[in-house]
């Protein structure tokens, strides 16, 4: 795996002709730990909010997120940052002096402790669904993914989704924890990571994301894994962002579209199952938020 800190000069180019407001890299590319077909996240702080938009710059996939706060409200996401461009006006450089592990760690446990109460949430819309299996099960998909992201963060780890699979192996909890865990990943499934699964949730996905910027994207991510053998992590990653757009549904469109739901993010019927899954999630979510 190549230093991923270092950036094509090309893009380094586009920052000085392009761009007139303070840069940072971000994300996996800045944490050393990507994959070669992982996008340059460039942090663009300027004073209005814009949609988040990816280029290709010179063969090289960049994706430019605008952040329209001061970047201390950002402690999460500009961990591990690498500034490329400062300016008097808003320094990153000494904003970075205040995002100490300290304060980063007491960012990513208050993150973790949201992303319990999301799973929560979740899962009490998986049981007020019980009677509609399709749709018990994508709320128990999506309390099982925010479970695990809070699970990361209440580590230390910031959950980056193409390496988030990697990243719960590798996490080091509790026996609590290590309990919701395995039944997340039981609810997500990926013991069913076959090549016919994946490619039916992959062109679902791809249609659920067809207005999304970075649809191209994470349809090049996918086949990186599928390339690689690497089923189980393919199959976790496109239930992820499968996930990630249908959380912005309204309740008309998961009545409209239950079928392509289904597929995406590769649902089973077995509602039963799902209840004893989602008891030992919401104790170990609960466990979560007393540490």
């Amino acid at each position: 795996m190549p230093n991923s800190r270092t950036v094509p000069s090309v893009i380094e180019n586009y920052i000085r002709s392009s761009v007139n407001c303070p840069v940072a890299l971000i994300g996996c590319r800045a944490s050393g730990k990507s994959h070669d077909c992982c996008e340059y996240d460039l942090a663009l702080f300027t004073e209005e909010s814009r949609q988040s938009e990816v280029l290709d710059i010179g063969g090289h996939a960049v994706e430019l997120l605008y952040f329209s706060k001061q970047p201390r409200s950002y402690a999460v996401e500009l961990q591990e940052m690498a500034i490329m461009r400062d300016d008097n006006r808003l320094s990153l450089a000494s904003a970075a002096k205040g995002m100490t592990l300290q304060a980063g760690h007491k960012a990513l446990v208050a993150a973790g402790r949201k992303s319990l109460v999301g799973s929560l949430f979740y899962q009490q819309k998986m049981t007020d669904a019980a009677e509609n299996p399709a749709i018990a099960g994508m709320w128990a998909k999506f309390a099982a993914y925010q479970f695990l992201g809070g699970m990361l963060e209440l580590s230390g780890a910031r959950p980056m989704p193409l390496h988030e699979l990697e990243q719960v192996r590798q996490a080091d909890t509790s026996a609590g924890l290590a309990d919701g865990i395995q039944a997340a990943l039981e609810c997500i499934g990926t013991e069913r990571a076959t090549r016919p699964a994946i490619s039916r949730s992959i062109e679902a996905t791809m249609e659920l994301k067809s207005k999304d910027h970075d649809r191209d994207l994470v349809l090049s991510k996918v086949n990186h894994l599928l390339e690689r053998q690497m089923l189980s992590d393919c199959y976790f990653y496109i239930g992820r962002m499968a996930s990630e757009n249908l959380a912005r549904r309204s309740d008309s469109f998961y009545a409209r579209y239950a079928k392509l739901i289904q597929l995406s993010m590769d649902l089973t019927n077995d509602v039963q199952e799902l209840k004893k899954l989602q008891r030992r999630l919401f104790r170990a979510a609960n466990a979560g938020l007393k540490v």
